[in-house]
Formats: C-alpha cells, structure tokens, sequence
C-alpha cells in the first residue's frame, strides 16, 4: 500500500516538473504582445534577398502569389523575382488570397542541396498597398 502511494507521489511530482519545464519553454519562444519600439522588428525583403539568405534565415516578404504550383506549393512574385513558397491550409486562416491581392508573408528559408530554394510561410496577411514597405 505504502509503495503504491509512493509511486503516485513521484509521478504527480514528475508530472508537475515537466508541465512547468514546458510553459517555461513555451513563454520563451512567444513573440507576441506590445512592443514600444520597432528596432527589432523584421524589415521586409526583396525575394531576390531571400534567395540569398542563410537557410532556417527567417525572412518577410511583400508581393503577390501568382499561382499553385502543388499541394500547398504557390510561386510568390515581388519586383525582383520569383520564388516557391509553402504555406500548410491552416496558416491561411480563413484567409482568402486572389492573385492581385498584395500580402506580406514571414517564414523560414529552406535550402536543400537538390531542389531550389523554398520559403516554409508561418504567416500570411493582406497588405493595403498604400502603406507597403515596397
């Protein structure tokens, strides 16, 4: 009976160390809430740059999507250039992004020795081409 108690108290003391050590890592990664100044924010890039960017770079972008290219697979467009990006379905949240529609994407830069240089899109919104950073 004693052993069966001891063993319920160590997990119950388990289970609290690693519920604590991952909102602990949870609370380090989140970037969201207010910030009182821009000095850290991402500056929005050319795709020209993007394709020179170190691969895992987090980058932001502004263009156009102009078409599918596969599952989850569109070729993005700005003034310098091309690139392939993808974003999964649940990152367009409701989101619906016609070809002349002007967005902003953030993400990272995925190079891989045997295929072209890709960018994995996190987020994705319209931007009103009156206050773009173009």
């Amino acid at each position: 009976m004693k052993t069966n108690l001891k063993f319920k108290v160590c997990f119950a003391v388990l289970v609290s160390c690693l519920t604590m050590s991952t909102l602990v890592e949870a609370k380090k990664y989140n970037r969201g809430g207010f910030v009182d100044n821009r000095s850290g924010a991402f500056e929005v890039i050319s795709v020209e740059k993007a394709k020179d960017s170190p691969d895992d770079s987090y980058v932001v972008l502004q263009g156009y999507i102009d078409s599918t290219v596969g599952n989850e697979k569109y070729l993005f467009r700005d003034e310098t250039g091309t690139i392939k990006i993808e974003i999964d379905d649940e990152d367009f949240r409701g989101l619906t992004v016609y070809p002349d529609d002007l967005v902003q994407i953030s993400g990272e830069v995925d190079k891989d020795w045997w295929s072209e240089t890709e960018i994995d899109v996190k987020n994705i919104s319209k931007v009103n081409p009156e206050t773009s950073k173009q």
